[in-house]
C-alpha cells in the first residue's frame, strides 16, 4: 500500500484540481480502507481493498456525472482523511469517529462554498498527508516533509489553475 499511497499522494499533490474525478476516486479509496480498518479490523486485506474500490468508483462516478454534489463528496473525503492523519499524529488514542465526522462536514462545507481554491489545497493537504504516511519518518521530518510538499503543491496547481483560466 506504501507505493499506491505515494504515487496517489504525488498525483493529488500535483494535478488534484485538474483530474476532479480523479481526486475524488482517490479519496474515496483511501478514506474507505481507513474506514474498513477501523470497523473491520477482523476482516481479510482484500474485503478493504473492496470497500476502498467501491468507496473510490462511487466519488470518480459522482464526479464525472454529479459535480456539485462531487465537489461536496470530495471535502468529506479530504476532511475525514486529515483529521484521521491528524488525529493520529497529535493524539495518542483511537480516532473518534465524531471528529472524524464532523472533518468531513467541515470540508464538505468548505468544497461547496468556495470550489476552486478549497480543492486546491484540500488536495495537495491529502497529497502530501499520503506521502508522509506512507514514508512513516519520525515527527519532525514528517511534518518539515509535509509543509515542503504542500507548498509545492499549492504552487504548482495555482500554476496549472490560473494558467488554464488566463488562455
Amino acid at each position: 500500500m506504501g507505493i499506491f499511497n505515494i504515487i496517489s499522494g504525488l498525483i493529488l499533490l500535483l494535478f488534484g484540481r485538474k483530474l476532479f474525478w480523479l481526486f475524488v476516486g482517490v479519496l474515496g479509496f483511501i478514506v474507505g480502507i481507513e474506514f474498513a480498518a477501523i470497523f473491520l479490523t477482523d476482516q481479510a486485506d482484500w474485503v478493504l481493498l473492496l470497500i476502498g474500490f467501491v468507496t473510490g468508483c462511487l466519488g470518480a462516478v459522482l464526479a464525472i456525472f454529479a459535480q456539485r454534489i462531487a465537489f461536496a463528496l470530495a471535502g468529506f473525503y479530504a476532511g475525514s482523511f486529515l483529521t484521521l492523519i491528524l488525529s493520529h499524529a497529535f493524539i495518542s488514542t483511537d480516532t473518534n469517529l465524531f471528529l472524524m465526522l464532523l472533518g468531513g462536514m467541515v470540508g464538505a462545507f468548505l468544497a461547496a462554498w468556495i470550489m476552486d481554491p478549497t480543492l486546491i489545497i484540500l488536495s495537495c493537504l491529502v497529497g502530501a498527508g499520503a506521502i508522509v504516511k506512507a514514508l512513516d519518518m519520525g515527527q519532525l521530518a514528517s511534518g518539515l516533509l509535509f509543509v515542503l510538499l504542500l507548498s509545492i503543491g499549492i504552487f504548482v496547481q495555482t500554476k496549472l489553475f490560473t494558467r488554464l483560466h488566463t488562455d
